[in-house]
C-alpha cells in the first residue's frame, strides 16, 4: 500500500508539475490534489511504522512548486477573452466619436 501511494504521488506530482509549466496550466489543479492526497496519506502510515521517507518531502516539494506556477500564471496571464472585450469597446467608443459632428469654434472679432 505504501509503495503504491509513492509510485502514484510521485507520477500526479510530476504531471502537475509538467502541467503547470506549459500552456495547460489550469488542468494542473486535479494531479496537484492527487498528489497532495497520498502524501498525507503516507504521513499517516509513516507515523503508524515509525518509518520516515525522503519521497513524502519530495512529493509535497513538487506539489508545492507545481501550485506556486499554476497561481503565478493566473495571476500574470490575461486572457484573450479579456483583451477583445476591452479592444472592441474602445473601437466602438472611437468609432462613436467619429461619427458626431464636432461643433466649430466661432471666435467673435472685437472692433473697437
Amino acid at each position: 500500500m505504501k509503495k503504491a501511494l509513492i509510485i502514484i504521488g510521485f507520477i500526479a506530482a510530476v504531471i502537475a508539475t509538467i502541467l503547470a509549466s506549459t500552456k495547460l496550466y489550469m488542468f494542473s489543479i486535479i494531479p496537484i490534489i492527487t498528489a497532495f492526497i497520498c502524501g498525507v496519506a503516507l504521513i499517516f502510515i509513516s507515523k503508524k511504522t515509525q518509518n520516515y521517507t525522503k519521497s513524502i518531502q519530495y512529493i509535497f516539494l513538487l506539489v508545492i512548486m507545481s501550485l506556486g506556477l499554476t497561481i503565478y500564471k493566473n495571476v500574470t496571464i490575461v486572457h484573450e477573452t479579456q483583451e477583445t472585450e476591452q479592444t472592441e469597446s474602445t473601437e466602438t467608443e472611437n468609432q462613436n466619436k467619429s461619427e458626431t459632428p464636432q461643433p466649430q469654434k466661432l471666435e467673435s472679432k472685437i472692433r473697437v
